[in-house]
């Protein structure tokens, strides 16, 4: 693994308050994969989602981290590990009372999904993030949307289109380069 250690790999989100350190990045990987430690505070969670063009294998490190997996929901704890296959339902939650410590590995990798998340974290370290983890702007949660090849599932999933029209418009009103400041990895 190729790794350049004289740029920050290590992102904190403070609405969240968990920590994400890219392991390996697309870049470094030839485009096989993004690589990420992340350590969630106990409660946190990411909401139902699907990402049509990597999949992503969960591999706990310690605590416990319950995974809805399409219409399975399985509770992993050290040592074990699920891949969650493109086009596949999924949500997480640290439901332990400890800080849950886990690899995610993106295949292939995905420097936009790197980008998300490193102006994700951004904009909650600047204050520009609501207390549920959404960007206070409407442009900003767009182009993550976008950036990162997340789609919604569920009930709301019908803003995915939406969130598609608003990022193009997000970017012609020049809301995008609000974001750069964020990509510390490029």
């Amino acid at each position: 693994m190729h790794t350049n250690n004289t740029l920050p790999r290590r992102f904190y989100n403070p609405v969240q308050k968990d920590y994400v350190t890219f392991l390996e990045t697309s870049g470094e990987s030839g485009g096989k994969r993004t690589h990420g430690l992340l350590e969630v505070a106990p409660g946190g969670q990411v909401n139902p989602h699907y990402h049509n063009t990597f999949s992503e294998t969960f591999i706990v490190r310690s605590g416990t981290l319950r995974l809805q997996l399409g219409h399975s929901k399985l509770v992993l704890r050290a040592g074990e590990k699920a891949i969650v296959p493109t086009n596949t339902r999924h949500a997480w939650s640290n439901i332990s009372k400890e800080t849950l410590v886990c690899d995610v590995i993106l295949e292939p990798g995905n420097r936009g999904f790197e980008k998300a998340l490193q102006a994700g974290y951004g904009l909650a370290t600047d204050g520009l993030m609501r207390p549920n983890g959404m960007p206070k702007s409407i442009w900003h949660l767009a182009l993550l949307v976008e950036l990162s090849e997340t789609k919604i599932a569920g009930g709301i999933s019908l803003m995915n289109g939406l969130f598609g029209l608003m990022a193009k418009i997000a970017r012609k009103l020049g809301k995008h380069k609000d974001l750069e400041k964020y990509y510390q990895l490029y």
